[in-house]
């Protein structure tokens, strides 16, 4: 219980920042900074997860900012910017595999820090190897929301308005889809 008011107070606290931002922004377009700033990373990590190459992913990111840079000031903050800034993000996603570039599952992506000593490195090889098996068994939908949940940061609210689905429905989603590769792990090491 203290968690979810935790988690909402925290929630609150950042709609209420992007809606200043957005606000400094709409006043002055050399504030948009601001918003760039706080969003970047996120919407590169996503489009990362999505695209497979880091080539792609900032084109891909640097579209998105020029078009929320030229739709902000019919922007209708309706209380949460980052559900809006993810549903163009993931128009021009939509946009780039129309064009024929194929789906890049999450499991074909290998973080790139390796451990420096040689029993350290085998054992994160072939805990990589198992989460990247269990990842690749995930259905496309599951694949999204685990983009969406770890690698643009999202919370369930945000990713119910993306994906238009109920917060508890996406929150459960989420759990049990964490709970299911919880038991595979497990299942795996013993």
């Amino acid at each position: 219980m203290t968690e979810t008011i935790s988690l909402d107070l925290e929630q609150n606290f950042c709609i209420e920042e992007d809606a200043k931002l957005v606000l400094a922004a709409r006043q002055n377009p050399g504030e948009f900074k601001q918003l760039y700033q706080k969003w970047m990373a996120r919407i590169f990590r996503y489009f990362y997860f999505r695209v497979g190459n880091v080539k792609d992913a900032e084109d891909l990111t640097s579209q998105v900012f020029l078009k929320v840079f030229e739709d902000l000031p019919r922007y209708r903050d309706r209380g949460c910017f980052s559900a809006w800034l993810f549903s163009i993000a993931h128009a021009r996603v939509v946009d780039y595999y129309r064009r024929g570039h194929r789906e890049v599952p999450l499991s074909t992506l290998a973080p790139e820090t390796v451990p420096d000593d040689l029993p350290a490195q085998s054992a994160y090889r072939d805990d990589i190897q198992h989460l990247l098996v269990m990842l690749q068994s995930l259905s496309m939908e599951e694949q999204e929301l685990i983009r969406l949940r770890f690698a643009a940061e999202l919370s369930y609210q945000e990713i119910g308005l993306i994906l238009n689905r109920k917060q508890d429905a996406v929150r459960k989603s989420i759990s049990r889809l964490l709970e299911r590769m919880q038991s595979q792990w497990e299942a795996k090491n013993e």
